[in-house]
């Protein structure tokens, strides 16, 4: 690699270190109740009865709500230079993420008190955990390649799998918690669609090379 390409990776790992675990704002298609090829949110899940929760259910479903009614990140500035997405990075988008993450994981723990309360409800909430992370690595996955690398063909693809293994974490739990969603579903014929739907967002997650290997054994939803 010639000294031209190592100053513009340096450049990129300098960006991904300012990023932490930032998220960038990908776009947004919303979809229909059940619609697994929608963006992240509570209106793509299948149809449910709340009556049926129990108390502990509703507060967690309404953490999660507030999760994602989290106004999302202003736009990372269009063709930026690395000076811009680096400011950008590290004021809009971390500010946003910390907020996010703090939402996310305190949803995250009343989800699994409420799953241990019932087989339905172990269910919805391993799709709705896996909503939440997946929502967190979409937008991290959009992060603009500043247009410094753009020139460099070689570099950005670099940059882009760096990005990913930002990711990767969030992409794993996710991973985790619609599998789980999945085989817990099976079991019961009524909790079908919600399998379904699981398992559609799994496999259409984005990809980094690094996905958990797959297991045989139904695991708790959210239990690491």
């Amino acid at each position: 690699m010639n000294v031209r390409a190592t100053s513009r990776l340096g450049r990129a790992g300098a960006l991904l270190l300012a990023l932490g675990c930032a998220s960038g704002t990908g776009t947004v298609r919303r979809g229909e109740p059940g619609d697994a090829y929608a963006s992240p949110s509570m209106e793509c899940l299948p149809g449910h009865d709340e009556e049926v929760f129990t108390e502990k259910m509703r507060f967690a479903w309404l953490l999660t709500e507030q999760s994602f009614e989290l106004p999302p990140p202003r736009s990372a500035p269009a063709g930026g230079t690395h000076r811009e997405i680096t400011q950008w990075t590290e004021t809009e988008l971390r500010r946003w993420l910390e907020r996010k993450h703090q939402m996310v994981e305190a949803a995250r723990a009343e989800l699994n008190v409420a799953a241990e309360e019932s087989h339905a409800q172990r269910v919805w909430a391993g799709a709705l955990v896996g909503l939440m992370y997946e929502d967190v690595a979409r937008v991290l996955v959009d992060v603009p390649v500043p247009r410094e690398l753009v020139e460099d063909p070689e570099i950005a693809v670099i940059f882009r799998d760096v990005v990913r293994s930002q990711a990767s974490p969030y992409l794993d739990h996710a991973q985790r918690a619609y599998r789980a969603c999945h085989l817990n579903a099976r079991q019961r014929r009524e909790l079908e669609p919600w399998g379904s739907f699981c398992e559609d967002r799994r496999i259409n997650l984005p990809r980094t090379g690094n996905e958990p290997q797959e297991s045989g054994t139904t695991v708790e939803v959210i239990r690491e």
